[in-house]
């Protein structure tokens, strides 16, 4: 195995499990949102939306399980799979993340230590994957 391969194992298996861990607790979190749209089930509150365009968490919900959850498990897949859209998968849904993160400080504040939890584990899936593609491309994967 040359140095390049061996670094591209290890940015895969880091990028996997960035991405099975957001996957699975958004997953997680946009059902139970889902399933209890006040919030209150995750220590949530609506009074949070009043400056957003929700009047509860269903529609958040259906986007973080959809979205973040169902979207960082394909890329998972094909991260595992060594698929070659692996590393652009990651990628966007790093920056999917990032992007989640920030407008929901934008919107309601700072509300709990997950919001940076999350922006940082949704930049380092970004970081991940561009560095993934990178080696891939160097490498003609």
């Amino acid at each position: 195995m040359t140095k390049k391969t061996n670094k591209l194992k290890w940015v895969a298996v880091g990028l996997a499990i960035i991405q099975g861990f957001n996957g699975l607790s958004a997953l997680v979190g946009g059902f139970k949102l889902m399933n209890d749209p006040s919030g209150m089930d995750i220590g949530m509150e609506l009074e949070w939306l009043q400056t957003t365009p929700f009047i509860n968490y269903l529609i958040p919900g259906i986007v973080l399980f959809f979205l973040n959850g169902l979207g960082n498990f394909t890329g998972f897949w094909f991260t595992v799979k060594k698929k070659a859209l692996a590393g652009k998968i990651g990628a966007v849904f790093g920056a999917v993340m990032v992007v989640w993160i920030l407008f929901q400080v934008f919107w309601i504040g700072y509300k709990s230590f997950l919001q940076p939890l999350y922006f940082g584990t949704g930049l380092i899936q970004l970081l991940f994957g561009l560095y993934l593609m990178r080696i891939t491309e160097k490498l003609n994967l």
